[in-house]
């Protein structure tokens, strides 16, 4: 993530042939980035004993970003209200899929069928960012750039794949195996491995469809994304794989270390490369 950010913003204040391969190369090694974020979100989500405190901590960094982005981009001298308009907030997209995640494990069918409602919201955004539904004041762009996902065609695209492929294999598993043959293993860690390969098989068909994209779709704008740099998502299979389902050290300090980083690493790569720009 971190290559992948000093990549785009150093582009943009200096766009080169040279800082665009740099670019290009950096954006392959963040395209590990979201697939391990949303699969650590299912994890997080199986496994917190406080789904509100989870949706809460998102909810505050959505809001530290947001706030973040409508300020650049109303500063007129820095023409970023489009740029962020398309640049969505990834906090936005790991709310909606919590949410997803959330209503869709509720037992009551009502709630499941909630669950389609923060789909209609990437539909929305996937509209706005493509300019389908085009916004005129770039006021209005800033503002909005707070709201907007990320990736808002990826994203509800991995996790309705994911939830997709895990219901088939566990239904699967249940009719072969029966309650009592699977009362005799250990669940937890079974369980674990059906979740590993179903978000490994989602992230494949993701990949390839990305690669076919590539080849169909020219225009790199098309859906707000890369297609051919998209198709690197299926680097994050490897460290996915090796996942053991054991919670690393951690402590207050760590975890929020983990949940600051995000902002205050944009903050210093973006104020240097704009100060440098100027000089």
């Amino acid at each position: 993530m971190l290559f992948d950010h000093v990549g785009k913003i150093v582009f943009y204040f200096f766009p080169s042939d040279t800082n665009y391969n740099i670019n290009f190369a950096f954006t392959i090694i963040g395209r590990l980035a979201l697939p391990i974020f949303i699969f650590l979100l299912i994890e997080g989500f199986v496994h917190t004993s406080n789904i509100k405190k989870y949706f809460l901590r998102l909810g505050i960094l959505a809001f530290v970003i947001g706030i973040t982005e409508i300020i650049l981009g109303s500063i007129p001298s820095l023409n970023l209200a489009d740029t962020l308009l398309k640049a969505g907030n990834i906090f936005i997209d790991l709310l909606l899929i919590l949410l997803i995640l959330f209503l869709f494990n509720q037992k009551n069918i009502l709630y499941k069928v909630l669950s389609l409602i923060p789909i209609l919201y990437f539909v929305i955004a996937l509209l706005i960012q493509n300019e389908t539904i085009y916004i005129f004041s770039d006021y209005a762009k800033a503002f909005l750039s707070a709201f907007m996902p990320q990736y808002a065609f990826i994203s509800p695209l991995i996790v309705v794949l994911y939830l997709l492929i895990n219901y088939l294999y566990n239904l699967q598993v249940n009719k072969k195996f029966g309650e009592e043959a699977l009362s005799t293993i250990d669940i937890v860690t079974f369980k674990k491995d059906i979740r590993i390969n179903s978000f490994i098989i989602s992230i494949l068909l993701v990949s390839l469809l990305m690669y076919l994209f590539s080849y169909v779709i020219q225009d790199a704008n098309v859906l707000n994304t890369n297609y051919v740099s998209n198709t690197y998502f299926a680097l994050a299979i490897i460290p996915i794989f090796f996942y053991n389902g054991k919670l690393g050290k951690t402590n207050k300090i760590i975890k929020s270390a983990y949940y600051l980083f995000y902002p205050i690493h944009l903050v210093i790569i973006f104020l240097i490369t704009y100060l440098v720009s100027i000089i």
